[in-house]
């Protein structure tokens, strides 16, 4: 289904295999996730791609194990995110668009307001 014609190279599923963030192929690996999980945040349910329109979540392709963590670039270790989903499993902003625009602040404040709703929970337990 993923092979040479996707442009997904499988030597690149190795995170050493390259010296960037992310491997050569990234954009063709994020849209066959994209692709695979149908356009659909798999933690909300929020759709983009061809079912959302111009109204669509802006998705990003997730690590469920972090390279840090030794993961791979694997598409199996690949899901999809809504942005918002993706800032509130790493805790805060995430993505090219950090830092731009006029959703940013209101990215941030969700990040922080999460990180004081836990604390709080943590506290009353």
């Amino acid at each position: 289904m993923f092979g040479r014609s996707s442009g997904i190279n499988s030597k690149y599923d190795d995170p050493s295999s390259h010296d960037e963030k992310y491997p050569p192929d990234w954009d063709a690996r994020r849209k066959a996730v994209y692709e695979r999980d149908n356009y659909t945040c798999q933690e909300c349910g929020r759709r983009s791609g061809p079912h959302a329109g111009d109204g669509g979540a802006t998705l990003h392709a997730h690590h469920l194990i972090s390279l840090r963590d030794g993961g791979w670039n694997h598409l199996g270790n690949l899901v999809t995110v809504c942005q918002y989903c993706h800032d509130g499993i790493h805790g805060h902003p995430t993505g090219s668009q950090y830092g731009v625009g006029e959703h940013n602040a209101l990215r941030v404040l969700r990040v922080v307001g999460r990180a004081i709703v836990r604390g709080i929970k943590w506290a009353i337990r």
